[in-house]
């Protein structure tokens, strides 16, 4: 099961939307990562629940990588400080036989949803996918409950077991915005698939003060998807719309932007016949291997 739960968050002590709408026995779970300087600035909370930062460090991609690395090889969540999750009715959904499950389209979860939830999670986890998210709540509910190979962001639960395999070869710092979509493209690549939950939805924010918006503009923001669009192609990285206001109540502070689209499918489909290349010429190279022994045997017998 999931045994820890991350916030990140920084110049927001005061204002803690997702621990305040977790239910109690997932408070206790919690474990608040905040910069090193700011590592006084939460005295209502247990200071158990308080993991600073290393001095110096900065930006929410080398902050990800500090808590990856500092959950090790358990299973664990990495949720931004401004989330409300809900649940939406199954009637939606062709693989619960669109069947009702309560009188409203969707509701916030309750202490029992969260249960199912992470039970839910973990059986995902035990069928090997490495990470899971959530579709966001505002968004009309698909035809399905859960799909495959799919961008998300702001909401992470990890196999930390699974990732272990690979953290190491992982460029965590290529870009500080759109570094979820990175660290997926990362896993993608080598073969590991996630999933993503639309009847588990999320309702996040995006701009607002505080965060990452300390730091980020709109050419912030454009500069750091271009590392991305470099690194992974056009094929995976792509403008959606130019110029194009910011969305969200907050999008006024930070303006108009460039507005990137992520194709994660691809880049799985791209790594899976990358690997079947290289295991292809290593079968090539082991049956050249065994023919030379052969070859060298044969001719010490006939000798």
């Amino acid at each position: 099961m999931i045994e820890k739960i991350y916030i990140p968050t920084m110049g927001r002590a005061a204002i803690q939307i997702t621990y305040d709408n977790l239910p109690e026995k997932y408070r206790k779970m919690v474990m608040f990562v905040v910069p090193y300087e700011e590592r006084d600035d939460y005295g209502k909370y247990d200071r158990k629940q308080i993991l600073a930062t290393d001095k110096g460090l900065k930006g929410i991609a080398r902050t990800r990588e500090f808590i990856c690395r500092a959950a090790d090889k358990i299973r664990f969540s990495m949720i931004d400080d401004d989330v409300i999750f809900y649940r939406r009715n199954q009637k939606y959904y062709s693989d619960y036989g669109k069947k009702s499950n309560m009188s409203k389209s969707k509701r916030q979860l309750t202490e029992e949803d969260f249960d199912e939830m992470f039970e839910l999670f973990n059986k995902w986890m035990d069928e090997g996918y490495i990470h899971i998210g959530h579709r966001r709540a505002n968004l009309p509910p698909l035809n399905k409950s859960h799909n495959d190979i799919s961008f998300f962001n702001s909401i992470h639960h990890i196999n930390g077991n699974l990732l272990s395999k690979i953290i190491k070869d992982i460029d965590w710092t290529l870009c500080e915005v759109g570094e979820d979509a990175n660290f997926m493209f990362e896993y993608l690549s080598r073969g590991f698939k996630n999933r993503k939950s639309c009847e588990f939805s999320a309702h996040w924010d995006s701009f607002q003060e505080g965060g990452c918006a300390v730091y980020r503009d709109a050419k912030f923001h454009n500069r750091e998807h271009k590392k991305l669009l470099k690194r992974w192609g056009p094929d995976a990285v792509f403008i959606r719309v130019k110029n194009f206001m910011a969305q969200g109540t907050h999008g006024h502070n930070i303006g108009k932007i460039n507005e990137y689209s992520y194709k994660p499918r691809y880049i799985y489909k791209l790594g899976l016949q990358e690997n079947a290349i290289k295991n292809d010429e290593k079968d090539k190279l082991m049956v050249h291997t065994h023919r030379e022994k052969f070859n060298e045997e044969l001719g010490e017998k006939l000798k």
